[in-house]
């Protein structure tokens, strides 16, 4: 140890840094040298004691803050009188009566674990002190206990802690901090949550019915065919004097029969006065039914609608040892209209009970999750693929490594942007001439989508090529002067342009906020202007000062653009994606595919230009060194580095589209998720059940083909 180095050990704690931080959370470690542990204190002070009084407050219609502050802070002070008469109890027994260490670090443990039970104990009256009955109805109870009990805690151990800083002793650790600020957030999350767990116990048997439907739902995957068991007989009612009505049945070998006798009679008559005639009395018999089953009686009237009759006789009939039964029944009431023409037959059906017999046939609904399914695993698919074709191009744009040492001078940049645009604007002229030859974008989408696709960077990097090598050539043959003026009138240009874009989004987006959009809209181009102007300047100043060949990292600012947007596509949820994607092509599979697709391109982007980034940078100079250029670079140095890393990620990427296209099938974007919802709103949760078992099954079979291929090929 250095002589002029003082002891650290035995100094006690500095009382004034305590007080300070007694005051105001956090000071005393700011006066004592520690900042940013102090400013760290009174943050993370404020936002609990905030978060604090806005749950407790959370529990009244109309939220009090300045009722559940003050009750809050009256708990505060209660819970801290009572920690501090322990704390004083714990240091008297410590200086007085024990003195080996293991005792101390016991009573430490005592003085939290009785702080805790008293609390517990005592938490009534805490409340009560604080407000009245009224009062007290506006805030959540014992989440103002507990919450002011560990606030307590933690406003305690910085006091502490300022006063061991504050005397030079060696920095304490922040982990009690960290427990309390945990534990504290933990009760505010358990109201937050309305956490119920006696409710979910007592409940639990309420989802037994849809539980035992989710887990086992094969019944509904398969058709069932119901078999009954059918004899009919003739009837003619009114019976007309004269006629005899149709012929009875015959007992038939082999199959089931009834006989009715009469089979002509009248009808049963319920007057206006409300009595009742009872119709002609039929006898009926039946034969070679199931022994010891049931059969029901139907009537149907002559336009062969049927009905179960009522107050006429039995209709449920047991049938005996034999397979036979007999029984009577009076002709029901039936409405014949005074238009009706020629004898009125009825048919009296004998029905015997159904039974199931299982077919070995999917049903409808197993198709269509069967069907969905698949749609899933090729809505993934697509979105994969299509997410690999831009998102490796753009990784190697956002990697740092590739992209730090890309430097141009302004002359380049500006004439190649100028011709690039201009290329843009040719290409796109050229294929709307095509598409209008080749009859419309909606006769030929694919081919005329690969035209413009191969015109926009055909065209575009042309025009970036030439404009680079012309303003630079011209450059070089002008006089200075002339040259450094005319690059940064150009750049003006783009920079004016730029302004311009702006102006026009602080006026729509900025300022709309504050004023109706119509008021916006009147002075829109006044800012549009202002703004062309201002950076049309500050770019004329820029490009004239750093000279006509001055460098630009180019590189950087590339990697920055497309870093910053991948990361911003990447932030919004493939969920969000699919509501954007159903707006613009409406609901289905292919709105799910450019959800996944936008979301693919940003994830796999981000995750490729990371591998590139922690390549062995060896090959590269090698490569370098030996003459090769950019291209032959990346194809034998960085590729071969890239290559297993980038299949890992890309099947994993595939797992991942197929689990979350099951999620955004519950927003219309196709897949057995819109299938999944339909079902589960319908409240038919076997077929739902089935959904599930199929989304299961289909992401275990995939995660062990995908961990199959890795294991060959990476």
């Amino acid at each position: 140890m250095d002589a002029n180095q003082e002891p650290t050990v035995n100094r006690r704690p500095s009382l004034l840094y305590g007080a300070l931080s007694l005051v105001l959370p956090g000071l005393g470690q700011a006066i004592a040298g520690q900042f940013r542990r102090g400013s760290g204190i009174f943050l993370t002070f404020i936002v609990l004691a905030g978060l604090s009084i806005w749950t407790v407050a959370q529990r009244a219609r109309f939220p009090d803050l300045t009722l559940s502050a003050q009750i809050f802070w009256i708990v505060f002070l209660e819970c801290a009188a009572l920690l501090l008469f322990l704390i004083c109890i714990r240091y008297l027994l410590n200086r007085f009566l024990i003195k080996d260490v293991s005792g101390q670090v016991f009573t430490q443990w005592g003085l939290i674990i009785f702080y805790a039970v008293a609390i517990f104990l005592i938490a009534d009256s805490l409340l009560s002190n604080a407000g009245t009955s009224e009062e007290l109805q506006q805030v959540y109870e014992s989440t103002t206990v507990f919450s002011a009990a560990i606030f307590a805690v933690f406003w305690f151990w910085q006091i502490g802690d300022a006063a061991r800083i504050g005397a030079r002793q060696e920095i304490p650790s922040m982990g009690p901090a960290i427990a309390s600020a945990c534990l504290l957030i933990f009760v505010l999350g358990w109201n937050i949550t309305q956490i119920d767990l006696p409710k979910a116990i007592e409940e639990y048997r309420d989802t037994q019915v849809i539980l035992r439907q989710l887990i086992w739902p094969w019944e509904a995957a398969f058709e069932f065919e119901v078999v009954s068991v059918e004899a009919t007989a003739r009837v003619q009612a009114p019976c007309p004097e004269g006629e005899i009505g149709p012929p009875e049945n015959e007992p038939i070998a082999g199959e089931s029969w009834i006989i009715v006798t009469p089979t002509c009679g009248e009808l049963s008559v319920l007057s206006l006065s409300g009595e009742f005639t009872p119709g002609t009395e039929l006898t009926i018999t039946g034969g070679n039914f199931t022994p010891g089953s049931e059969v029901e009686i139907f009537w149907k009237n002559p336009i062969g609608n049927p009905f179960r009759p009522r107050g006429v006789g039995e209709t449920i009939i047991p049938i005996d040892e034999n397979g036979e039964f007999v029984t009577n029944l009076n002709i029901p009431q039936a409405l014949i209209p005074d238009t009706a023409v020629g004898a009125q037959i009825h048919t009296v059906v004998i029905r015997e009970e159904s039974t199931v017999v299982f077919t070995w046939r999917l049903s409808r609904e197993m198709k269509l999750a069967l069907v969905g399914m698949l749609e899933t695993i090729m809505l993934g698919l697509m979105a994969t693929f299509f997410g690999i074709i831009f998102a490796v191009p753009l990784s190697f744009l956002a990697a740092r490594n590739l992209m730090s040492n890309i430097v141009s001078t302004i002359s380049a940049i500006t004439g190649g942007l100028l011709l690039a645009v201009a290329g843009l604007i040719l290409a796109g002229l050229i294929t709307g001439q095509i598409s209008s030859l080749l009859g419309g974008l909606s006769e030929n989408p694919i081919l005329i989508a690969l035209i413009g696709l191969v015109l926009v960077l055909g065209l575009g990097y042309l025009g970036w090529r030439l404009g680079s090598w012309g303003l630079a050539t011209l450059g070089e043959r002008a006089p200075a002067i002339l040259s450094r003026i005319l690059t940064a009138f150009l750049f003006a240009l783009i920079g004016a342009a730029f302004g311009y874009a702006l102006g026009l989004f602080f006026s729509r987006g900025i300022r709309a906020i504050i004023l109706p959009d119509e008021v916006a809209a009147l002075t829109e181009d006044r800012y549009a202007i202002f703004g062309a102007g201002v950076l049309g300047v500050i770019s004329f100043i820029y490009a004239y000062r750093i000279n006509f060949d001055g460098e630009i990292r180019i590189g950087m600012i590339i990697y920055a653009i497309v870093r910053t947007i991948m990361n911003i596509v990447r932030a919004i949820e493939p969920l969000i994606w699919a509501l954007v994607g159903i707006i613009w092509v409406g609901p289905g599979p292919f709105a799910g595919t450019i959800a996944l697709t936008l979301h693919t391109i940003a994830a796999l982007g981000k995750l490729y230009s990371e591998s590139i980034e922690s390549i062995d940078p060896g090959p590269l100079e090698a490569i370098q060194a030996t003459g090769g250029n950019r291209l032959q670079t990346i194809i034998y140095a960085v590729i071969p580095q890239v290559l297993p890393p980038f299949i890992s990620f890309t099947i994993y990427r595939w797992d991942i589209n197929v689990r979350l296209s099951t999620v955004i099938g519950l927003v219309g974007g196709g897949g057995i998720g819109f299938i999944l919802i339909q079902w589960i709103r319908q409240f038919e949760y076997e077929a739902a059940g089935l959904a599930v078992w199929l989304i299961a099954i289909t992401v275990s079979v995939l995660d062990y083909v995908s961990s199959e291929i890795r294991e060959r090929f990476v």
